[in-house]
């Protein structure tokens, strides 16, 4: 149950009140600033029991006629109603970005970056403190497990003005990583607002758990980054993950599997391992033929998911 706004007033407010100042009407002077405290956003089990569609299914579709294989999404958290996406293996090194009703908002070509089979991206903070948010674009997937390397490109995010535009983004950097434990296949990538690392979550075609993989935070575009496993997500054993995403308070953790959306509570302090390991609720979902794509709304009171294929609906759960 989401608690009500908390007002905090100064002391200065109550003073004024109390004495009434000169002798004037303390209604008649100019109020000092009070802080009003947002709401706690809603825990993993509140989106898990309360998130409802909230469009028909089919009532918003993805407008932009190349945006065919959709694997990777995440919401823009400066402009509001815009989410990015990218293509599976197969695409260009390109973002686009659309509205949450579909809507063509533009293409952007990656200068400088390869897409070899980019699986999944978020949104998160910069490489140093104090940097504005960016885009991560996950060159991650990897079938067979043979890939000695992955790569994931940090890019600034770009400003999109009303109607389709498009361009180059110029400047993204390049992180090349690998895993402590050998080349896995993955198509989750999660960038933690709270601490800035990003963690890879492993999909496993054999059966066992997914394991979640940190790369820490300012991770530098030089010499390759090696990924430890941090620990393994519960209950995802025989469950393939294909996609995931953060709250933008860092409070839950989602991933989502072919057939299932799955939340987790992260409690202050936790990392986002330590939160995977514990118990996750399942969320309620549209049946998607192909679904890999998961992003969580910037308010926390819900999400949106995505699958692959022609046109596909774009599917927005969210708390009443």
């Amino acid at each position: 149950m989401l608690r009500p706004l908390a007002v905090a007033v100064t002391a200065s407010v109550l003073a004024a009140a109390c004495s009434g100042g000169d002798g004037e009407d303390p209604a008649s002077e100019p109020p000092a600033s009070t802080t009003i405290a947002e709401p706690p956003a809603p825990a993993a089990a509140e989106l898990c029991a309360g998130a409802r569609p909230a469009a028909p299914v089919a009532a918003a579709r993805v407008a932009q006629p190349a945006l065919v294989e959709v694997s990777g999404l995440a919401t823009s958290r400066t402009q509001p109603g815009l989410l990015w996406a990218h293509n599976d293996s197969g695409g260009g090194a390109e973002v686009f970005a659309l509205g949450e009703d579909g809507s063509d908002r533009g293409r952007w070509t990656v200068a400088g970056a390869a897409a070899r089979d980019w699986e999944d991206m978020a949104r998160g903070p910069g490489a140093a403190d104090g940097d504005p948010d960016v885009l991560y674009l996950g060159d991650i997937g990897d079938n067979a497990a043979q890939r000695p390397e992955v790569v994931v490109y940090r890019a600034a995010e770009p400003e999109v003005p009303p109607g389709a535009v498009g361009g180059e983004l110029a400047g993204a950097e390049a992180l090349t990583l690998t895993y402590a434990d050998g080349p896995r296949d993955a198509e989750a990538l999660l960038a933690d607002p709270l601490t800035g690392d990003l963690w890879v979550v492993s999909k496993e075609w054999a059966g066992g758990p997914a394991g979640a993989y940190r790369v820490p935070a300012g991770a530098d575009p030089g010499a390759p980054v090696a990924m430890a496993r941090e620990g393994d997500v519960a209950g995802s054993a025989g469950a393939l993950v294909t996609g995931g995403d953060i709250s933008p308070d860092g409070s839950v953790v989602g991933l989502r599997t072919y057939t299932a959306v799955l939340l987790w509570d992260r409690a202050p302090g936790q990392t986002v391992a330590e939160a995977l390991a514990g118990p996750s609720c399942t969320a309620p979902s549209a049946a998607e033929p192909q679904g890999e794509a998961l992003a969580l709304a910037t308010d926390g009171r819900g999400y949106i998911t995505v699958s692959e294929g022609a046109n596909p609906p774009v599917n927005v759960f969210r708390l009443p």
